[in-house]
């Protein structure tokens, strides 16, 4: 399900700066996940290796850790390290393209305000799932 929001900024330069900081915020998070992912990595083998061994010698793998869903959220207590590897790793490739299109829209948008003297005019922004999609000019 698509999320579609409208935020009215009273300046274009209202919008590039709230873009901006969002990049920034994302860059921090990819790179905290990625820290994240990397310390993960040395229980993640030996988690794989014990998988493996077990499976040589009982012929079955152990138990992968069941969620609890209560509405909708899948609640994981104390998770083993390959299930919080998948739940990590999915998160950061999700956060990576979302950063590509967050800049590749600074990218667009920066060069319309600016080379069309769009900075101090009031705009309307849609986003979809919190990527900016749609800009509406308003006059003076």
């Amino acid at each position: 399900m698509d999320i579609l929001t409208v935020k009215t900024y009273e300046d274009a330069r209202q919008f590039l700066s709230e873009l901006d900081r969002q990049i920034n915020d994302l860059e921090a998070l990819v790179k905290a996940v990625g820290d994240e992912l990397e310390k993960l990595k040395p229980s993640l083998e030996r988690y794989k290796r014990l998988q493996d061994l077990l499976k040589k010698f009982s012929g079955e793998a152990g138990e992968k850790s069941a969620p609890i869903e209560i509405t909708g959220l899948q609640l994981y207590i104390d998770p083993n390290p390959m299930v919080r590897h998948e739940i990590l790793e999915e998160s950061y490739r999700h956060m990576v393209d979302l950063l590509s299109v967050l800049k590749k829209v600074r990218e667009v948008a920066q060069s319309v305000i600016k080379e069309g003297g769009l900075e101090s005019l009031r705009i309307v922004v849609q986003f979809k799932n919190g990527v900016p999609v749609k800009l509406i000019v308003l006059g003076q």
